[in-house]
């Protein structure tokens, strides 16, 4: 279910190598935008000598004579993307999206140049902003703009540990929904390995014969593969027929 929400109807027109370098790239999307401002916090707070040496000194003085501490400043940052995100949704198009734009520009250096947030900062959340809109389903996305303050928390109490303890927690949630009785994992958890083809990885089309099996499992087989490839080479055929008359 939930690979099924990371995927577009027009990722089954896509060619294998292109369709399976979107959907690796929402899944990362996806994962930096919850995970990215509560590792940073935790980084810059609990296991700063997990940075080189050059950056922690870079990201040290950028921070000097700002009044807040790292957690304050994601927050306020974070409360203003999404103060920006609700104005260019409520708004018509065209406007939305220029406020959005110019509003996350200017607040942001304006913020830099008052000496409320420091440049890391911005960067950070501006990364997270961008990955998060990378998310085709609307409510998954909102599900993963309230975790990320989930983690921010856990990041700003407990560190690296926090964070690990909340993956924890949130993997045993997902794995116990049930979504008309089909676990909200599969086929990851169960691990069923015949129904992975499609999910992380896109193949080509001649390779999808079968239904998924905790669907299927009454009539496992789609069509057989000689019949796909038939399909698929008659359709090759027409065209070129039709190209060559043309």
């Amino acid at each position: 279910m939930l690979p099924r929400l990371l995927a577009r109807s027009y990722d089954a027109f896509e060619k294998f190598p292109m369709g399976t370098f979107v959907r690796f790239l929402r899944y990362v999307a996806i994962t930096a935008s919850t995970f990215l401002p509560g590792i940073y916090i935790s980084v810059i707070n609990f296991h700063p000598e997990l940075l080189p040496t050059t950056l922690l000194l870079r990201i040290a003085s950028t921070r000097e004579g700002i009044p807040f501490p790292v957690v304050m400043e994601i927050l306020i940052m974070e409360s203003v993307f999404e103060l920006l995100r609700e104005t260019g949704v409520r708004l018509p198009s065209p406007i939305g999206t220029a406020i959005s734009i110019v509003g996350a520009l200017v607040l942001g250096d304006a913020a830099i140049s008052a000496g409320i947030v420091s440049p890391p900062v911005v960067i950070v959340v501006a990364l997270t902003a961008i990955a998060s809109f990378t998310v085709p389903n609307f409510a998954l996305g909102i599900a993963g703009r309230l975790l990320r303050f989930l983690f921010i928390g856990l990041g700003a109490i407990f560190g690296l540990f926090g964070i690990q303890f909340g993956i924890f927690l949130l993997v045993v949630h997902l794995c116990a929904l049930r979504s008309f009785g089909i676990p909200y994992l599969v086929p990851a958890a169960p691990l069923i390995w015949r129904d992975m083809k499609d999910h992380i990885l896109h193949i080509w089309k001649w390779g999808l014969v079968s239904r998924p099996r905790l669907i299927g499992f009454r009539e496992p087989v789609r069509q057989s593969l000689r019949q796909t490839r038939r399909f698929f080479k008659l359709n090759r055929d027409q065209e070129g027929g039709e190209d060559h008359e043309d």
